[in-house]
């Protein structure tokens, strides 16, 4: 809800975008240094580092009555992304491969689940106690969730062994990697926004359409997980794209009628499953798109999700391929 909270306090779309795009710009840039520090000091002491910090980060907008004071909080809110690269890992080490893909589907399915049984309230919440009000309640709910982190098993240190060097299509994957995270993010930033300035969703049920990408996300997180460990990694990033863009359809052509917007909500949140790590370009374009035309982010989103995502599994096809054809050192 932090989005509507930066529009009560004057900030615009193209505000909110930036505060979301520069947050996220400066996680992306702490994730090199904490997955080295992690190789060398062991995952657990950096997943609670960073869910420490994204508490604080979120505490950081309860005191705010000017949005230019947003950056802070943002930025550090958003290291806690690292958070899923670093339990990637941790479940890689732990899991056996056959299963690895579902293990890490089920994982960011539950990450999304906190996230679905909050929203739905988190309208009734911010309309009796105040938008800010409401930060100070998710504020201590991350507290809690950051002394959860306290139970993570730790994994013993590993020395690097140089592995098989990638393939040409693993940087051709690098380079395309910001353009997905674009479609993933264009829309969500200003979504509660969009949902009351658009849709006309009155505040006590803005939390119920975010529920319910959240839910998608989650559904879509096992599913992929499931079709990728049995069809292989392109049908599941082909058929998630498919989603989302069914998803911007929908919402785009709902209007203010509620039950497609419920539809679009829960199809949009396939772009979690597709890129759960978010770059901060989308969220800085979302908000300068909105303010041109609050459709722009989802016909961009549109336009872009399929072949991006087809272009997507391409690669990630050749890549998996490769790997198969290299003989095994030793």
């Amino acid at each position: 809800m932090w989005p509507l909270f930066l529009r009560e306090i004057g900030a615009t779309p193209t505000d909110i975008g930036l505060v979301f795009g520069v947050g996220n710009f400066v996680a992306a840039l702490s994730f090199i240094p904490i997955g080295l520090a992690a190789d060398r000091w062991g995952r657990r002491p950096m997943l609670i580092g960073v869910w420490v910090m994204s508490t604080i980060g979120a505490a950081a907008f309860i005191p705010l009555t000017d949005w230019h004071g947003a950056f802070l909080g943002s930025a550090l809110y958003w290291i806690g992304s690292a958070a899923l690269p670093l339990m990637s890992a941790h479940l890689a080490a732990t899991t056996p491969r056959a299963r690895l893909s579902g293990e890490l589907g089920i994982v960011y399915g539950a990450f999304f689940f906190g996230t679905i049984l909050a929203a739905p309230v988190a309208g009734t919440v911010a309309a009796t106690v105040g938008l800010r009000g409401g930060i100070v309640l998710a504020t201590l709910a991350f507290l809690t969730s950051s002394a959860l982190t306290l139970r993570i098993s730790p994994t013993p240190t590993i020395a690097h062994v140089p592995g098989l060097p990638l393939p040409r299509s693993f940087w051709t994957l690098v380079a395309i990697t910001p353009f997905a995270a674009l479609i993933a993010t264009i829309v969500t930033p200003l979504f509660p926004v969009y949902l009351r300035d658009i849709g006309a969703v009155p505040l006590e049920r803005v939390g119920i359409f975010v529920g319910l990408i959240a839910l998608g996300a989650a559904v879509s997180s096992a599913l992929n997980g499931r079709v990728a460990d049995r069809l292989g990694p392109v049908p599941a990033v082909v058929g998630a794209g498919t989603v989302l863009m069914l998803g911007a359809v929908t919402v785009a052509l709902s209007g203010r009628a509620e039950v497609p917007l419920a539809l679009g909500s829960l199809l949009l949140g396939t772009n979690s499953a597709l890129n759960p790590v978010r770059f901060g370009a989308g969220g800085l374009l979302s908000g300068v798109l909105y303010d041109a035309d609050p459709l722009l982010p989802l016909l961009v989103q549109l336009a872009l999700a399929l072949p991006i995502t087809a272009a997507i599994a391409v690669i990630v096809s050749r890549i998996v391929a490769s790997r198969r054809e290299t003989p095994d050192r030793g």
